[in-house]
């Protein structure tokens, strides 16, 4: 038997889900809303077994909007009420945002001349995945 969620788990889930709806197009906002807060409201009474079988359905529905939902959209947008950025610079910690040094060069290890070791390892986990284990059938016994 699993113990029925806590108020906070009940609220966090309630929270996600309302947020994600937001980013849902304005015919199905309306109807989906309507169906959390009712949803929502008619149970808040509700304990035990019961409470733990809507938690889940409500998880459930949750699951999806993340899979439906992009990204860019669950994302909180722009920086919330309380939180600041700190930035390590030549002066050390800093409040505020980074500044871009050179803008449009990528700073990368690996180019034309050698083979970045990470792309080597999964190719080769690729190959022996499809069954490529070596080339001793092209070669031959010698």
């Amino acid at each position: 038997m699993s113990s029925a969620p806590t108020r906070q788990a009940i609220f966090s889930l309630y929270r996600e889900l309302f947020a994600m709806i937001h980013a849902l197009p304005n015919k199905q906002k309306t109807n989906a809303l309507t169906s959390l807060r009712e949803g929502f409201r008619r149970n808040h009474n509700v304990s035990g077994e019961k409470a733990t079988n809507l938690f889940k359905e409500a998880e459930k529905k949750a699951a999806y909007l993340r899979i439906t939902t992009p990204l860019s959209c669950q994302r909180h947008r722009g920086q919330r009420a309380g939180t600041t950025t700190y930035v390590h610079g030549a002066d050390g910690l800093e409040e505020g945002k980074s500044t871009l040094l050179k803008k449009g060069t990528i700073v990368s290890n690996w180019d034309g001349k050698n083979l970045d070791p990470c792309s080597v390892k999964r190719h080769n986990s690729q190959l022996r995945r499809a069954g490529f284990m070596n080339n001793s059938h092209a070669k031959g016994i010698f």
